[in-house]
């Protein structure tokens, strides 16, 4: 698997896409323990919310969606560079452009651009953040506004 945390933003796509990685290396491992203890298995539909910096763990998290026969989606806020790459790794996650000066923006506009039918499929979701601590701020405040419980909303900190 690809890590995004091994590429460079200087680097050429192609090259960060061939760089070896071992098939389960440390790294791996324990971004799939600490998705197994944050992972809420009585719900079955799960929403990703964060930046580059959480798609292994999201992968994670995918997988075990996956094995319970559950939901997963999501939204990612990405520098234009990482774009490639994403679309290498399969998972059923969107992304809007990063805003520096406004971390969260994008992915909030992104939820309120959504269809109110889908909206009510994955409102009672768990809805797990990460990335930095304002996207995580601002999109918390968003989901309590949509009134998404407290018990809904994984904080994921690094």
């Amino acid at each position: 698997m690809f890590h995004l945390s091994n590429y460079q933003a200087n680097e050429p796509i192609d090259e960060a896409m061939n760089v070896e990685q071992p098939a389960a290396g440390d790294h791996e491992l324990s971004h799939m323990i600490q998705a197994k203890q944050l992972y809420n298995y009585k719900t079955t539909h799960h929403f990703f919310v964060g930046d580059e910096s959480t798609v292994e763990l999201f992968n994670a998290l995918k997988e075990i969606a996956l094995k319970n026969d559950q939901e997963y989606f999501g939204i990612l806020e990405l520098h234009p560079e990482y774009e490639a790459v994403l679309s290498m790794l399969k998972l059923l996650i969107d992304s809007v452009p990063e805003l520096p000066e406004s971390p969260g923006y994008n992915a909030i506009q992104w939820m309120e651009d959504m269809h109110p039918n889908c909206w009510m499929a994955w409102k009672r979701a768990t809805f797990y953040l990460s990335g930095g601590t304002t996207l995580i701020s601002r999109f918390q405040q968003y989901l309590v506004q949509r009134n998404v419980t407290s018990e809904q909303i994984r904080i994921i900190n690094y």
